[in-house]
């Protein structure tokens, strides 16, 4: 960036700043907006010779993208307490082995999936994206990611299903997938 896109970067921040916290505020818990805000112009400041049109509606419309991400982040994040809350609440909680076994066979039968199956669930559950984002990611279309999630998904289910108590002896954790 040259001086004068610099230049033009500093002034529609000091122009911007209030009205796209504002913006954020009114979509966001408050302890949120202002860490959304600087991601804001983080992505602006990456993207300023991309935009188009006056800075202001432009700012509004990444800012729009950054809240729904803080969102949906956050809306993972609850859903998780939730469910770590109701599994220890159920009527018999189990026992930190039993816990930690259940965790070695999911981990175990996630690890005999192909290299393919594991990344595309991990991008899913572990990294939080959505179909079409991961799709991005993996290179595929929407519709092609979502069916290999769904067959990844049914895989899983069936190693999970087929792995039943397990002794930490018996299935050792490696990164090799052995196929589909």
């Amino acid at each position: 960036m040259d001086e004068d896109e610099w230049d033009g970067f500093e002034v529609a921040y000091r122009a911007a700043y209030r009205p796209v916290l504002q913006f954020l505020r009114r979509r966001l818990p408050p302890g949120d907006a202002e860490d959304a805000a600087a991601e804001v112009f983080t992505v602006a400041w990456r993207r300023w010779n991309d935009r188009r049109g006056a800075p202001l509606p432009w700012l509004y419309g990444i800012a729009r993208k950054v809240a729904a991400n803080h969102r949906r982040a956050s809306g993972r994040a609850e859903q998780l307490g939730k469910r770590l809350e109701i599994s220890t609440t159920e009527g018999t909680e189990a026992s930190a082995e039993d816990a930690a076994l259940d965790r070695l066979g999911a981990a175990s039968a996630l690890a005999r999936l192909s290299a393919t199956d594991r990344e595309v669930l991990l991008l899913v559950s572990w990294d939080g994206l959505d179909v079409g984002d991961a799709a991005k990611v993996m290179g595929r279309s929407r519709a092609t990611f979502a069916v290999q999630l769904h067959r990844a998904r049914m895989r899983l289910e069936r190693m999970l299903a087929d792995v039943g108590p397990v002794s930490v002896r018996e299935q050792p954790l490696t990164s090799e997938g052995r196929g589909r």
